[in-house]
């Protein structure tokens, strides 16, 4: 954060009013955090002693079913327990010292997350909602699962492929952590300094006129430090 974005933030004003706001609610939550070890990739081509950099990215999860949250007599009232099975992927990216770039989508075992328990209860009530006067109301679902998965590859170790010198074979450990929250829609009090304002108009910047007035760069090396 610059200076100047700095000073505005100190200039906020007080609230002014309470608002009553429409928005999703996390009754509760819960964290996962899970290691899976050895995942295996046999046979990339690029032979091992031409590889300079390896990253792991773009780890992305799919849940194939419907979660269907459970509930249990001996549990509190509103809790559910949560179980389910999902698949991930990874991209797994080889740079070579010849400049060589190497791409493998790289699938994760399936994973299960079992018995998980959350509050979250019963919506009290219905809501329909109207857009426009084209279409009558309709209701909007109350209850709100939302899952927030982030990977990584917490250790790599690579040889040459034992029947083909010029391809490497990959042992990876991965983590993940992946959070797991009921919502709902609720209304909330909250303090407010009215609308928000307009934005400043910025003029478009040209650049040969950005160029004209940058500082004049020096031509010719600093003279040395005097001793």
């Amino acid at each position: 954060m610059n200076e100047e974005a700095i000073i505005k933030l100190r200039q906020v004003p007080p609230a002014t009013e309470i608002d009553c706001i429409t928005t999703n609610k996390v009754f509760d939550s819960c964290l996962i955090r899970q290691c899976v070890y050895p995942i295996e990739v046999e046979g990339v081509e690029i032979a091992a002693d031409n590889i300079e950099d390896v990253t792991c990215s773009n780890f992305t999860m799919t849940v194939a079913a419907p979660i269907v949250p459970t509930r249990r007599v001996s549990d509190p009232p509103g809790y559910v327990r949560i179980s389910f099975t999902f698949t991930a992927t990874f991209t797994l990216t080889i740079t070579g010292s010849d400049g060589t770039t190497v791409t493998v989508d790289v699938p994760i075992p399936t994973q299960a997350v079992s018995n998980v328990r959350l509050y979250c209860p019963e919506p009290l009530a219905q809501i329909l909602v109207q857009e426009g006067i084209e279409n009558p109301p309709a209701a909007i679902t109350n209850q709100i699962l939302r899952l927030e998965f982030l990977g990584e590859c917490i250790d790599i170790d690579y040889t040459p492929n034992a029947e083909d010198p010029t391809q490497t074979d990959f042992v990876l450990a991965v983590g993940y952590y992946l959070v797991i929250k009921c919502e709902q829609v609720v209304q909330l009090q909250v303090l407010s300094r009215g609308y928000c304002p307009p934005p400043e108009y910025i003029t478009p910047v040209d650049p040969c006129e950005d160029f004209a007035q940058r500082p004049i760069p020096p031509f010719f090396p600093a003279d040395p430090p005097e001793e």
